[in-house]
């Protein structure tokens, strides 16, 4: 019984984003979850599209601004993950996030030094995330970040660039430490 009292709550929670966002979100299937205080932000003519079997965790928050998020089948988010989105992120079927992971497509600009930050507008690179990940606790995925199929991101991590070998990655930037053998 519970699990279907989760689902409601979810519903509920999630028609609250779809009427808020318009339309701009596109659901696969009738299974997600959405824990307390979920945030689905959709803007400047962003798209978010989630797979079927989706949870996101208490605190959960996805922004696009212009971009699109692609969710794949059977993904879990734990608490606090953030996703933000202002070219495209891409993220496969059937991965692990960690609590307080952060996947962004975007920096800020910063090299004219006078001009404002927060005036020199931002660099965009889309991300993908391949299936059977584990994103462990406190990982942050940058703007261009290409993580292949198989592969384990450890705590604390940060991830530049390509990760293309199955194993364990750790470290800032992310480094593979123990390869897979199939």
């Amino acid at each position: 019984m519970r699990k279907y009292v989760m689902y409601i709550c979810g519903w509920i929670r999630l028609l609250k984003e779809v009427l808020w966002g318009l339309g701009k979100l596109k659901l696969q299937g009738i299974k997600y979850y959405l824990g307390k205080n979920v945030k689905i932000w959709i803007h400047d003519g962003g798209k978010v599209n989630l797979g079927v079997k989706t949870w996101l965790s208490d605190n959960c928050f996805l922004e696009v601004a212009g971009g699109k998020i692609v969710l794949g089948y059977n993904n879990f988010f734990n608490a606090n993950c953030r996703i933000t989105a202002m070219e495209q992120i891409e993220v496969g079927d059937n991965n692990l996030f960690g609590p307080n992971v952060v996947v962004v497509d975007h920096d800020h600009n910063y090299r004219d030094t006078d001009m404002l930050i927060c005036k020199q507008g931002f660099q965009k690179e889309a991300v993908r995330i391949g299936s059977n990940c584990w994103i462990c606790a406190n990982v942050v995925i940058t703007r261009g970040a290409q993580i292949e199929d198989g592969i384990v991101v450890a705590a604390n991590s940060v991830v530049k660039g390509k990760l293309q070998q199955p194993g364990l990655y750790a470290g800032s930037p992310a480094k593979l430490v123990r390869r897979e053998d199939k």
